[in-house]
């Protein structure tokens, strides 16, 4: 069945399909059969598509909206395809994601580069990094952007003041409880971001673990 949406004419017309994507309109032919293959693979990919799903739903507004979608229009795709499209295999069907697969951010400005995250007096994380600043899209003033995660996989933005030239910021565990962070950098004016890295937060609260060995470097993707 057809209806009028914002004056455009959208849905099912006889056999044809009508649909509106970034002021473009599309037709297409209603399938004569849906294939709906049950196999042990298929319901596998769909568990894991839906679970990334979800996790957009959950982080539409803090983190989809903001630094997913200007990176999908580049692509002609909207943000939550995107994600799910460079982000399913890291689920599993029950929801669960992969941290080392994961992906919170999409682009190809400037990474962080010789990136180390450590603990001091066990109650601050020290992040720090190399200034690698080369042009005006990876530049100095870049914004460095901190995001933790609960368990629950709402992830939120935590309030820092660092740019990637600063080489360091230093963030207050006993304020702020999170299963994981994630840092990258942020041309705003672009709209641009490096890919994210992470930090299991767990390690940070083993009271078994000597102070100097709480030194977070990542592993090589």
């Amino acid at each position: 069945m057809a209806n009028i949406k914002d004056k455009l004419l959208t849905g099912l017309v006889g056999q044809v399909i009508i649909s509106h994507r970034y002021g473009k309109t599309y037709l297409r032919s209603k399938p004569t059969h849906v294939k709906n293959p049950r196999t042990p693979g298929q319901v596998n990919q769909r568990g894991k598509f839906k679970a990334a799903s979800n996790f957009v739903s959950l982080n539409l507004v803090e983190l989809i909206r903001p630094f997913w979608n200007p990176e999908a229009r580049r692509n002609a795709m909207s943000g939550q395809n995107l994600f799910c499209k460079l982000n399913t295999h890291a689920f599993t069907i029950d929801g669960v994601p992969d941290m080392a697969k994961l992906k919170l951010t999409s682009g190809d400005l400037g990474g962080i580069e010789e990136f180390k995250a450590v603990i001091i007096e066990k109650n601050s994380i020290c992040f720090n990094w190399h200034n690698n600043s080369r042009d005006k899209k990876t530049s100095d003033s870049n914004e460095f952007k901190l995001f933790g995660m609960n368990a629950n996989l709402k992830v939120e933005e935590i309030s820092t003041d660092a740019i990637r030239k600063s080489e360091t910021f230093l963030f207050d565990l006993n304020e702020n409880v999170y299963s994981y962070l994630f840092c990258f950098f942020w041309n705003p004016k672009l709209e641009l971001a490096s890919e994210s890295e992470w930090v299991d937060c767990s390690q940070f609260w083993t009271s078994e673990i000597k102070l100097e060995e709480l030194t977070y470097v990542p592993e090589v993707k």
